[in-house]
């Protein structure tokens, strides 16, 4: 960042500067999370949480994040630095999920979808007891009763899954001390994914966690593309949530930028298998954000400026550079 910031001073100058800013600065991030929201134009809206972490020198930084699924890629709005490794327990969940309808009700909340390092008994049922819908994936050796009453691991009741299908078990299961439905099916490497849900009527809830890998590509976008979030030397919690912020608030900006820019001149994709094009949406975005700042930091230019600040609201100005 120092060595991106205009002329007029030398990098070391600008480095202490972005220091005392990590140090110093207050962040009101329910306000954040309230102009993320509302430049996306989001109402109700399905959830995703999972954790990012990673070892710098003798600390580990664990960063649990809550994210809204939104066309592809998930926007990230709350999230909490954990003082450990591992994964979170059911209040560490709670707790974020609780910032969101506090902030924004209980009614703008659709789903909770999770991978399946977010399962435990106190965890489902706080959810079923505050009437959140949950799809999340369960581990294989979660144990259920099966049709004789006895107890076994699930994967013993779903050998039959095949490829082809997306399977929705007969009977209403308990699964960590919760009444779920459980939907199955394999992946590519004939793995079993199976996943559970509160909602016992619904008749697909696997499409529903499929949209939990939004925030895988959320977290590539930020560990990536001159982002490099895990490259931080920043090791004290709160300059680490200081920082995750500016580049959620960064991500954001492009992201939005890249929407507009595409809907303008649509992007040609040339995309690998595995690629995903919300994310080439977010690399467009940055190009233009920073070829944007570039004329404003050397130019002066207002206008472009007054373009710029524009994409951080819900009806921004035409780009007139990129």
């Amino acid at each position: 960042m120092a060595r991106h910031l205009p002329k007029g001073g030398k990098t070391d100058s600008h480095y202490r500067r972005l220091q005392r800013f990590f140090a110093e600065a207050r962040i009101d991030y329910d306000q954040l999370a309230l102009m993320i929201y509302r430049l996306f134009g989001l109402g109700k809206v399905t959830l995703t949480i999972d954790r990012t972490n990673w070892k710098w020198g003798k600390s580990n930084l664990n960063i649990f994040m809550l994210g809204v699924v939104y066309k592809g890629i998930a926007i990230p709005l709350y999230w909490q630095m954990l003082d450990k490794r591992g994964n979170t327990n059911h209040l560490e969940r709670c707790e974020l999920i609780e910032r969101f309808i506090k902030q924004f009700g209980k009614d703008n909340l659709e789903m909770i979808v999770a991978d399946r390092e977010f399962v435990g008994e106190k965890w489902f049922n706080w959810l079923t007891n505050n009437h959140i819908p949950f799809a999340i994936r369960i581990k294989k050796n979660s144990k259920v009763k099966n049709h004789h009453g006895k107890l076994v691991q699930i994967k013993e009741l779903l050998r039959h899954v095949s490829h082809q299908e997306t399977y929705r078990h007969g009977r209403i299961l308990t699964v960590d001390g919760c009444l779920v439905r459980v939907f199955a099916k394999r992946d590519k490497d004939y793995g079993l994914v199976i996943v559970a849900t509160n909602q016992l009527e619904t008749v697909d809830a696997m499409t529903s966690y499929a949209k939990r890998w939004e925030i895988e590509t959320l977290f590539a976008c930020l560990k990536g593309r001159g982002f490099n979030l895990e490259d931080t030397h920043l090791t004290h919690l709160d300059r680490v949530s200081k920082l995750v912020a500016v580049n959620a608030l960064a991500f954001c900006w492009a992201y939005h930028v890249g929407i507009y820019k595409d809907k303008d001149k649509p992007l040609k994709r040339k995309l690998k298998s595995n690629a995903r094009p919300q994310a080439s949406l977010f690399v467009l975005g940055l190009d233009v954000l920073i070829e944007g700042l570039r004329l404003v930091f050397f130019n002066n230019d207002k206008t472009v400026l007054r373009q710029l600040v524009s994409f951080l609201t819900p009806k921004p100005m035409k780009i007139g550079w990129g």
